[in-house]
């Protein structure tokens, strides 16, 4: 089956994050903390993260922190198969007593991104290596007076239709993702489930520059413009493409279970 190597390809673990509202923890009171102390929590190398707001879809109103790793030998390194932190992960922490005392407070407000936390690790399947999103900050603080840059995180639940084998869904995707072309500030990723709570499941991750950027398309859920009918038109083959992909799987969207996440926080070491 034509695979392309991902060996070297990023990996990317979501955590489902709650806040404990039941201790009267408000989202903006959690948000404040991992802006101006979470951030300060050391990641291990190689990794990097950014907490999610969920905007619209399932999930809305609630948290995710997505990782993303360099990849899966660096995520190895830190996190056995099981979700428990390897040696050298125990190591890291026992060398740094205060990043241990912010772990410590943030979970005053609410879970971190571990166990018993619910969580996935997914690898690369396919990217447009296209895409005018650049490598870059998901959130980053500007100068007084200026909208944070904060990118949008669209996370799309995709299933088999019945009798179609997961090689060869994913042999299409791998002999034909090059000819999807995103809207322009929007990049697409296929994910599959490699360990956790979601084994095997399929995710879009859809990574969008920005709020803007997701309303020139969508500004409702499922609800595209005038620009989007346009893009469509222009871009033939991507749609004949996405009809191909429908014989196989769901795609994203309505009625697939799907969130998009706004970035309200990323890592900062």
């Amino acid at each position: 089956m034509p695979r392309h190597d991902t060996s070297n390809a990023p990996v990317f673990s979501l955590y489902y994050i709650a806040i404990d509202t039941e201790a009267g923890v408000t989202p903006e009171q959690f948000e404040a903390f991992v802006r101006h102390k979470g951030v300060h929590i050391p990641c291990y190398p190689g990794w990097r993260w950014t907490l999610l707001r969920g905007l619209r879809g399932e999930r809305a109103g609630q948290y995710m922190m997505l990782f993303e790793i360099d990849d899966a030998g660096q995520r190895d390194r830190y996190l056995e198969a099981d979700g428990n932190q390897t040696e050298l992960a125990r190591q890291f922490w026992r060398d740094r007593p205060e990043a241990r005392e912010l772990v410590r407070e943030w979970r005053k407000y609410g879970t971190f991104s571990e166990l018993p936390t619910i969580y996935t690790d997914y690898r690369l399947l396919a990217e447009n290596k296209n895409s005018t999103v650049a490598d870059g900050p998901r959130y980053q603080e500007r100068g007084p007076g200026e909208e944070p840059l904060a990118r949008v995180i669209g996370i799309h639940n995709l299933a088999l239709r019945p009798d179609v084998r997961a090689d060869t869904f994913e042999s299409f995707i791998a002999e034909n993702h090059h000819r999807i072309e995103d809207y322009p500030d929007w990049k697409f990723r296929l994910l599959k489930g490699e360990r956790g709570n979601r084994l095997d499941q399929y995710v879009v991750l859809m990574e969008i520059a920005s709020l803007a950027a997701l309303h020139a398309f969508y500004p409702d859920a499922d609800i595209a413009t005038d620009e989007a009918a346009e893009f469509a038109k222009t871009y033939r083959d991507t749609k004949q493409m996405y009809e191909e992909w429908k014989q196989l799987a769901s795609f994203s969207g309505s009625p697939q279970i799907y969130t998009d996440y706004l970035s309200v926080a990323e890592s900062r070491s």
